[in-house]
């Protein structure tokens, strides 16, 4: 009996812990840190961009908020508030934003390695596509 009256005084705890214990698997992370980084990467092209450079740089921003919006949802399928997903997504972009400028330290993931999150029909940029994102970054180096 009194193993009972212990197990009933411990199953609060224990259904607390779980629930500020989400997780969602490492393709999801890196589905979001990719999409972040392709967002920032080619969200602000230069003035002197062609429309060419411009249209190419919107598909790769467009697919980037696709991969967010997946990934977001991903977060809330498993357990994550609405609070904790925008945090999270905000230190992103703080976390991304001096990689793809060059101001930062290595990338979590390369360019490369986001590419394979892209819809087929988006083969990665030729290399004539440099001034279509800012110099960079791991994350957006064979954009270049």
């Amino acid at each position: 009996m009194n193993k009972l009256i212990l197990a009933l005084a411990l199953a609060p705890a224990l259904l607390t812990t779980g629930a500020l214990a989400q997780t969602v698997s490492d393709d999801v992370t890196k589905e979001l840190w990719c999409g972040t980084a392709l967002v920032v990467a080619f969200g602000n092209a230069p003035s002197d961009a062609t429309a060419e450079q411009l249209a190419q740089a919107k598909t790769y921003v467009d697919a980037g908020n696709g991969m967010i919006d997946e990934a977001t949802q991903k977060h809330l399928d498993a357990g994550f508030t609405e609070e904790q997903v925008t945090k999270v997504k905000a230190d992103l972009v703080t976390e991304i934003t001096p990689v793809v400028t060059g101001d930062g330290t290595n990338a979590k993931y390369t360019f490369e390695d986001c590419a394979t999150l892209l819809p087929s029909s988006m083969a990665p940029a030729p290399a004539d596509t440099s001034s279509a994102a800012p110099a960079d970054a791991s994350s957006a180096s064979s954009a270049q």
